[in-house]
């Protein structure tokens, strides 16, 4: 087990220095700081990454009963009810972008899909749940 953890502990370190690194290559007024930043910010998923790859197969067992619970259910109900606002939305924005002539930043826009996307399933989550107890 000992070896495991130190697996999981190396690949997060080389994956949050290999991110930083590109991160910094993108960013040549202040590289350093760039990479320290990504690197740090991104230690934790790497870490959580590591472990799900290498420790958990031996540490946890999988339950088979998983996909039939109430739970799922929500979530996909959710999921499939939120891909359907976001395709509209998207829709309607390009509709907007497309004759105005006028589009915001790229980085703005991919933000607002993926916080409307996590938004819309979350309370169509905690509607279906209140509305099936």
């Amino acid at each position: 087990m000992f070896a495991r953890w130190t697996l999981t502990i190396a690949f997060a370190l080389v994956a949050a220095a290999a991110i930083g690194a590109v991160a910094s290559v993108f960013n040549p007024e202040a590289p350093l700081v760039t990479g320290v930043v990504f690197a740090a910010a991104t230690l934790g998923p790497a870490g959580a990454l590591g472990w799900f790859l290498f420790v958990s197969p031996k540490t946890v067992t999988p339950d088979p009963n998983a996909e039939d619970n109430v739970e799922n259910t929500w979530l996909q109900k959710a999921a499939a009810g939120a891909f359907t606002d976001l395709l509209i939305v998207l829709a309607i924005a390009l509709t907007v972008v497309s004759v105005t002539g006028r589009s915001p930043d790229a980085e703005l826009l991919l933000l607002g899909a993926v916080v409307l996307a996590m938004c819309d399933v979350a309370i169509r989550y905690v509607v279906i749940a209140r509305r099936e107890r």
